[in-house]
């Protein structure tokens, strides 16, 4: 497979253009985050973390009157409701709220540490949590302190019925009540004081933390006014919404730009080094380099084909500190437990058995991935040998690794045998096997899911398969495969490496089929399985670090004999920025990757 990128020709035209209307430029910087101590697990053993002193608060940062300027690629959702957005359309308000934990992006996810929570402890069971807010941290807009009944706030809004957050089935399965309120007048949230509160759940879940409360899955729980809401209703989000972060709300215009400054006083945990910060959603590769390279943006997401132009013009480019993201291309309409919607007819790939699994694994092998891996991220990732596992977290198999070119190594040749086996031997000239859509959308972190798509539409034709291209927002694919469960097409995506339980609960629960809805809920699910449904139900109580890691093992092994998706790689996170506005930026590890804004530097 020899890959035929579509580049855009107008990028040099687009540059030009540029140059003529450009009228200046802003700064841009980073800093990382002080280190903060690790949390250690209530009880013998287990992934929650609890009891840790609170961090000293962050010193003033020797501020500068520049602004930051970044254009990224559209959202997922561009709304300004955080209950109706997923964690990647989220970006606009990251730098404006904050969370009860939060990562280092030099730790990843291997290390939960404290923001608004200065400290948590679980039971044994996973069900029994104590947590404590940090006291002094203010909204901005003078609408008073962050306290307990901020928090239930955010719980209640997004777990309210239409939520996109992808915390609402999870969390109120887990409280055991539809909203934090329901579970407070239940008596099963007690209010100690303003800073303090327990949680007694219905089941255990212990990703509470780690996941659910986490600057990870942002929208669960951010730090949003409930005396502002009280006061003015949902028109805050569209007017002046207050949080608590270290930039606060100037102005938005929806799938334009977003615009925020820095809080008039010092933040308890960072002062930004950039006065303001501008964040633009442009949908052309082409023009979003040109924004770099004209001078009208100061840091740019852009595949990274464009890289060498960028660079030989005197940018740089910024990764993140581990790898944060890769590319899957998943296999859309695996509904082997639920049955809702399952086509195996006109969907081959998703067929029971022997046969089902030779059709994936044929489309395994049509795939490039050492061409992928070289032209699209020009050299710049490593190998992806399990969708949802990686080295670095619980479960890993190292046969995946030393066995991935036996088992899933390109090799057209044998693809077609595969499907020949299948019972797919196409027309006379092996060709007209079946038909498959392929979903071409971005998401900001991953511009390259673009031309992933076209790569995959190319090498699936090579092997005799009818693929074609269907261009859509990605909000269109997530509601086929997530709010309609009725998605029959293959899917290149941003996969973000986290929590173990998390991915599981996002790519492989089904849960029980919703008698009201007839179709699950409880995962946003892109292929089910058995295996899936006992191992996430077991992870969720388990805290014996020996067992997840059996059990959790299991289904990787599962997933990767049976073919369940095509992984292709892991890359650090990348921007492209102006040295003579960006000193430094450290980010990552987090779905939509650019977070941490606040704490850029500035160059001087």
């Amino acid at each position: 497979m020899k890959l035929r990128i579509l580049r855009n020709p107008a990028v040099l035209f687009s540059v030009l253009l540029v140059l003529i209307i450009a009228c200046g430029s802003s700064a841009t910087a980073t800093s990382a985050p002080v280190t903060q101590p690790t949390a250690t697990p209530s009880g013998d053993s287990g992934p929650a973390p609890t009891a840790m002193p609170e961090p000293t608060q962050a010193p003033a940062s020797s501020t500068t009157s520049s602004s930051l300027h970044i254009a990224v690629t559209p959202l997922p959702q561009d709304t300004y409701f955080p209950w109706l957005q997923t964690a990647g359309g989220a970006l606009p308000q990251r730098p404006i709220i904050e969370n009860p934990t939060t990562i280092d992006p030099k730790t990843g996810v291997s290390t939960i540490l404290p923001q608004l929570f200065t400290s948590w402890e679980m039971d044994e069971t996973g069900r029994e949590f104590t947590f404590k807010i940090r006291e002094g941290v203010q909204f901005h807009n003078d609408w008073g302190e962050y306290t307990v009944k901020d928090f239930i706030f955010s719980i209640d809004q997004s777990t309210q019925a239409g939520s996109l957050t992808g915390c609402q089935s999870v969390l109120t399965a887990s409280m055991g009540a539809d909203s934090a309120t329901e579970m407070k007048e239940a008596g099963n949230l007690n209010v100690i004081d303003d800073y303090n509160f327990t949680m007694s759940l219905a089941r255990s879940q212990v990703d509470m933390v780690i996941w659910y409360f986490n600057v990870l899955s942002v929208p669960c729980a951010p730090s949003w006014s409930s005396d502002q809401f009280a006061a003015e209703g949902e028109g805050m989000y569209s007017t002046r919404p207050s949080g608590t972060g270290a930039y606060q709300y100037v102005k938005r215009t929806l799938k334009e730009t977003a615009e925020m400054e820095r809080v008039p006083y010092d933040h308890w945990r960072v002062n930004p080094d950039f006065q303001t910060l501008r964040i633009t959603t442009v949908p052309e590769d082409s023009t979003r380099l040109a924004l770099l390279l004209t001078g009208e943006a100061d840091m740019v997401d852009v595949p990274k084909v464009l890289f060498d132009q960028a660079t030989d013009a005197g940018m740089v480019v910024l990764e993140s500190p581990l790898a944060a993201v890769g590319l899957s291309i998943l296999f859309q309409g695996i509904y082997h437990v639920s049955k809702v919607n399952w086509d195996p007819e006109n969907d081959p790939w998703t067929r029971l058995g022997e046969e089902g699994r030779l059709v994936r694994e044929a489309m395994n092998r049509a795939i490039n991935r050492e061409e992928i891996i070289r032209v699209l991220f020009k050299g710049r990732g490593a190998p992806m040998y399990n969708t949802t596992f990686h080295q670095s977290l619980e479960g890993w198999n190292p046969r995946w690794k030393t066995d991935f070119e036996k088992n899933y190594g390109y090799d057209p040749e044998l693809a077609k045998q595969l499907l020949d086996q299948a019972g797919l031997p196409g027309d006379s000239n092996g060709q007209n096997r079946f038909r498959v859509e392929i979903r071409q959308s971005s998401l900001p972190g991953l511009p390259e899911a673009i031309e992933a798509a076209q790569a995959t539409m190319q090498a699936f034709q090579d092997i005799g398969i009818d693929a074609f291209l269907v261009s859509t927002e990605f909000s269109l694919a997530l509601d086929a495969f997530r709010d309609r469960h009725d998605a029959h097409f293959i899917l290149p995506v941003r996969q973000t490496i986290r929590q173990l339980t998390a991915n599981m609960r996002i790519y492989w629960y089904t849960g029980p089929t919703d008698p009201d809805r007839g179709r699950p809920t409880r995962g946003v699910l892109y292929a089910e399985s058995e295996i899936a449904e006992r191992v996430y139900e077991q992870m969720l109580g388990e805290t014996d670090q020996d067992v997840r890691d059996k059990i959790s093992r299991e289904l990787g092994d599962f997933l990767y004999d049976n073919y369940y998706s095509i992984p292709v790689v892991n890359v650090k996170a990348t921007i492209l920025a102006n040295p003579e506005v960006v000193a430094s930026y450290e980010f990552g590890g987090v779905t939509g990757v650019f977070f941490n804004l606040e704490y850029a530097k500035a160059a001087r």
